[in-house]
């Protein structure tokens, strides 16, 4: 009987395994559980569970990781997978502790709350060029659209530029020709363009340095392999 479990058992973790390769890991974690929940071993319960909390944060189940990982048995590497749990939850505070002696995560822990200068005190290769928000509004303020070119919108920056030209000169005609009506029709218009644009580029550069800190938090990702520590 316990050779037919085993068989079992086995047949389960290799389809599991299928399941994983062909990335259909909601099919491969349920496989999984059917071993943890047959099997007596506490090395392939923790295998297996270790496994289900490594899928469980691909398909974004966080909960669920935390809750296989606190079920290892073995300590050893333990404290670090709950590390990348807690980190992918934006509990940053639990990961930082649990990580503080590793450079590599440390530095990636970093980079996804934002915080750069820290990132760099562990790698200092890193590097970020961040847009200034005053810069961007300030560049508007002098010509429209500017602060938007600066951010990275070229299109939008353009479009910005030639709504307010049109609605300045529109009130600057108007004015000439003594059309009030017109003259404060385009002047209001013009007021709105001219602060929502800098609005805007404001916006635009708190925009472009998101992107490019999660950009950047990914490459290193990529870069640093950061989820060989998980094994």
């Amino acid at each position: 009987m316990n050779f037919f479990i085993i068989f079992l058992l086995g047949q389960s973790i290799d389809f599991a395994k299928h399941l994983e390769e062909e990335e259909d890991y909601f099919r491969a974690i349920y496989e999984y559980k059917k071993v943890y929940y047959s099997c007596e071993d506490p090395a392939l319960k923790d295998s297996v569970s270790e496994r289900i909390a490594y899928l469980s944060l691909k398909l974004g189940d966080y909960n669920n990781a935390l809750t296989y990982i606190k079920r290892l048995q073995n300590e050893s590497g333990k404290e670090r997978k709950l590390g990348f749990v807690y980190l992918l939850m934006n509990d940053f505070k639990r990961a930082e502790e649990l990580w503080k002696d590793n450079d590599t995560l440390m530095a990636w822990l970093y980079l996804r709350k934002g915080d750069v200068e820290k990132a760099k005190m562990h790698i200092p290769k890193i590097e970020f060029k961040r847009k200034s928000p005053f810069l961007a509004g300030f560049a508007s303020a002098v010509v429209p659209g500017a602060g938007k070119f600066y951010s990275g919108r070229a299109f939008d920056g353009m479009l910005s530029f030639l709504i307010n030209a049109s609605t300045m000169y529109s009130a600057y005609r108007a004015y000439r020709s003594g059309r009030d009506v017109e003259f404060y029709l385009y002047s209001g218009l013009s007021v709105i363009f001219y602060a929502g644009d800098i609005y805007g580029s404001v916006i635009a550069s708190q925009e472009y340095n998101e992107k490019e800190l999660e950009r950047i938090s990914r490459g290193f990702e990529t870069r640093y392999n950061v989820w060989k520590f998980w094994y």
